[in-house]
């Protein structure tokens, strides 16, 4: 794969199988916990960049809600929150898109002020719009937060409102950014990722066919498909089970 890096699951865990450390040294970590979409920014990044990573999602590597919680966790990542990074010279870093920024490359950032200036304005549209109400539509059809109907609701009116922005967009776009991928699409395509895996039916991304397209390239990019697999578009809108995981 050209300027990606050959990956593989090994015990829970992303490894580049490019890289091979030496007894006792340190590696370039990405905690984590299994299929954890913010982790999959970094995750792509480093498949167009070839940055070597290992991924700690297991135990005894790393065990969420555990290891993050011990004093030497904390002490680097205070916060105690994943995807947290730390570098074989003890860098450490933390917020997905900072570590998809440290580990992609000039390409993914922008080559100019201007493109610069667009991928952080479409990644913070992503953290800062798409995130919540996708959160608030998606999270209680898997079980993992309370079903709100009124939360629901203007959930999937902000999520029209975002597609509707993206749309016009990409209306004579194949990309956010220039005519590369840029960490823009690595970041609104993980952001979408599971609205389009659960709850953007045929019917209600239909008016929105600009963003289907962009979103269909992008996951079907090798760089991508590498970290998230197969992406299936869902067929029938997911509803709140009445199963709730605390």
């Amino acid at each position: 794969m050209a300027g990606g890096v050959s990956i593989q699951w090994v015990w829970g865990n992303l490894i580049s199988s490019s890289h091979h450390s030496r007894p006792g040294a340190r590696e370039k970590t990405l905690y984590t916990y299994p299929d954890n979409w913010r982790a999959y920014k970094p995750l792509i990044a480093a498949q167009y960049s070839g940055f070597p990573i290992t991924v700690a999602s297991s135990a005894p590597e790393f065990q969420f809600g555990v290891t993050n919680k011990t004093p030497e966790f904390l002490k680097k990542f205070p916060l105690g929150k994943v995807p947290a990074f730390e570098g074989n010279d003890g860098f450490c870093l933390f917020e997905s898109s900072a570590i998809a920024h440290y580990v992609g490359n000039e390409d993914l950032r922008g080559s100019s002020r201007l493109d610069q200036a667009q991928v952080l304005q479409w990644v913070s549209f992503a953290d800062n719009h798409i995130v919540p109400p996708a959160s608030a539509w998606v999270f209680p059809t898997l079980g993992i937060m309370q079903f709100n109907k009124q939360a629901t609701e203007q959930a999937k009116e902000e999520v029209k409102l975002i597609l509707a922005t993206l749309d016009a967009h990409l209306k004579t776009r194949t990309f956010l950014v220039g005519e590369r991928i840029t960490l823009a699409d690595v970041a609104v395509t993980c952001s979408l990722l599971w609205l389009y895996k659960q709850v953007l039916d045929p019917s209600f991304r239909q008016p929105f066919g600009n963003v289907t397209r962009w979103f269909v390239t992008c996951v079907n990019q090798p760089q991508f498909r590498a970290v998230l697999g197969e992406v299936k578009l869902c067929d029938k809108m997911a509803q709140f089970d009445g199963e709730f995981l605390s």
